[in-house]
């Protein structure tokens, strides 16, 4: 997990990488120049003038796409929360930002034109490029307004003189615009003036009525005074001309006027280094949900952990051994005597009966009723129940090697299958599924069992199998505890192998019938909290547990699954034993 999340790192460092025009901007010199055009109107007209509108008319609207235009820069852009605010700290954040994000459209050839909070960004065309950003700041008490702009020293001094040139006529236009409008204003009033008079005259032509020709007559002279108040107006207004845009400069951008001025540039991550950042992050990331993981579904990895998990000892570890999967159902112990898994079954066998003459209900049945057959030492191992929390975590396997385990050793060995649930000790010893406990009954003595006792060719070992999958549980379980009781007379020890003790009642009611069980943990599969109520649950039993034991325990490498259980999981009688789909392989929590 923590390889593939510092790959799924790097692969996005790597996809998401900037384009070099980007690069080139974020990492733009930190020296640069500020040059300043000042603009100064009269007296009068900063009376009347917004100069907060003149702020916002440089920095949008026709004077920046004319002066884009003039500067050799695309008069097309993206307007950005525009306004009139002059805050240098944000603005400066602002541009830098927005030079970032121009990146993608210089490297299709666009000039972009970003703005916002009193400043505007001007991005020169490839492959001439050049950033300028120009401020516009009014001071309506002197009447004044300052275009900035800061980049290179030549350029700042030519886009700070274009955009206030551009005001300027901008201003101006707008003035001829206005005076346009009054001419036309004027003479449409006028002219609405003759045409009453002319309707006065029709009405006083042919009028009998002496009074009222009278009233008509004062009206017109009323109306022939408007009319020559509006002609002298308009000849006014056309002699006066349009009025001036009222607004000059006061100073202009030059060389000996430019303040040189310090800005931190922007550092940009080579290629390797936003891979390495990835992966890192990456890597944090996957180690986070690792131990999310963990905490969610913490599952039983090395002794320590194990026992204290269940608060008995652990008796022995069986390494991971990776298998063929053809080889899934051999009894390595008698197979390949010399193997790694051989050695580790006779480990086993040796803890089990060393420490079951020390264990505490074997010295006590000894000393009040048995001491004088079985002495100091306690009576002997004869019937052994192995189960574990769950399904999958290696009891049939590890019944055939221990049976194989202890048989080379002289004694014999009688295997019972009581997991009718999910029998699987057939295919190991590869024997018939009939005769098996469900030919016997109840009152089972020695011989009846002897009649369904199947040989194995490991020397040694018989087996009495599992009753079909359909029995009846509590009857099933019944004639397995009696199978145990007669097999105790048959051979030297019994092996019992069981159902998982936490999904099936089986293990529990065998346990109480048996000298001693061992409880079975899967490295990396058994989760803590299945060992810590299998334990709980044996003792509450009272049941006698010599200890448990870690199958597929890893030392220092990685050895893969355990052998045997790598390729198949356990279930209740809906899959063919040996069978599991990729999605319980791949999601074994599940």
């Amino acid at each position: 997990m923590l390889v593939v999340g510092a790959l799924i790192g790097s692969l996005l460092a790597f996809v998401t990488r900037p384009s070099e025009t980007a690069v080139i901007k974020v990492t733009a010199p930190s020296i640069q120049y500020r040059a300043t055009h000042l603009l100064q109107d009269d007296e009068s007209a900063a009376q009347r003038r917004s100069f907060d509108r003149l702020a916002l008319d440089v920095i949008a609207g026709p004077v920046p796409k004319a002066a884009m235009a003039k500067l050799g820069a695309s008069p097309y852009g993206s307007i950005l929360n525009a306004d009139s605010s002059t805050d240098s700290s944000s603005t400066d954040k602002t541009a830098n930002s927005t030079q970032r994000k121009a990146g993608k459209a210089l490297d299709a050839g666009i000039p972009d034109i970003r703005h916002g909070q009193g400043k505007i960004t001007v991005i020169g065309q490839s492959p001439t490029f050049w950033v300028s950003t120009v401020a516009a700041v009014p001071d309506p008490a002197t009447g004044s307004l300052q275009i900035s702009a800061t980049g290179g020293r030549e350029k700042s001094i030519e886009v700070a003189n274009v955009f206030a040139d551009e005001l300027k006529k901008f201003l101006g236009q707008r003035s001829v615009e206005r005076y346009d409008v009054q001419i036309a204003n004027a003479t449409r009033a006028r002219d609405l003036l003759v045409t009453q008079s002319s309707g006065i005259d029709a009405q006083i032509f042919g009028n009998p009525d002496p009074i009222a020709v009278g009233t008509l007559q004062r009206r017109k002279s009323d109306l022939l005074v408007r009319i020559d108040q509006a002609n002298a107006s308009i000849s006014t207004l056309v002699a006066e001309g349009a009025p001036p845009a009222e607004l000059h400069t006061f100073q202009a951008a030059s060389s000996d006027r430019v303040d040189q001025i310090f800005r931190a540039g922007g550092t940009a991550l080579t290629g390797s280094q936003r891979q390495v950042v990835g992966g890192a992050i990456g890597l944090f990331l996957a180690l986070a949900l690792l131990i999310i993981l963990e905490l969610v579904g913490a599952r039983i990895r090395d002794v320590a952990g194990t026992e204290g998990a269940a608060r008995m000892p652990v008796i022995a570890e069986i390494p991971v051994v990776k298998m063929n999967r053809a080889d899934r159902f051999v009894v390595a112990t008698a197979a390949d005597p010399a193997s790694l898994t051989a050695e580790a079954y006779r480990s086993l066998r040796t803890s089990l009966l060393a420490m079951w003459q020390r264990h505490p209900k074997n010295t006590s049945i000894s000393g009040e009723s048995n001491g004088a057959r079985a002495g100091a030492r306690g009576r002997p191992l004869r019937t052994l129940l192995v189960t574990s929390p769950g399904p999958a975590e290696g009891k049939s396997i590890s019944v055939v090697n221990m049976a194989a385990a202890f048989a080379e050793t002289g004694v014999t060995v009688i295997v019972i299958d009581a997991d009718f649930r999910r029998p699987t000790q057939t295919r190991y010893f590869d024997r018939p599924r009939s005769p098996n406990l469900a030919d016997i009954d109840l009152t089972c003595a020695p011989e009846d069992l002897e009649a369904i006792l199947q040989d194995t060719d490991v020397p040694g070992v018989r087996l009495a199998a599992s009753a079909p999958t359909k029995s009846d549980p509590g009857h099933a379980i019944a004639v397995a505890k009696a199978a145990i009781a007669a097999a105790e007379q048959l051979a030297d020890i019994v092996i019992v192998d069981s159902p998982p003790i936490l999904l099936a009642n089986d293990a529990a009611d065998l346990a109480l019938g048996v000298d001693a069980s061992i409880l079975l943990a899967r490295s990396g599969w058994t989760r803590r909290s299945g060992i810590v109520s299998s334990a709980d649950l044996l003792r509450r039993l009272e049941a006698t547990v010599i200890g448990v034991v870690i199958v597929g325990a890893e030392h220092g490498t990685r050895a893969g699954y355990y052998g045997y259980y790598g390729y198949y999981g356990y279930g209740y009688g809906y899959a063919h034993p040996g069978e599991v789909s990729l999605m319980k392989r791949l999601l074994p929590w599940k």
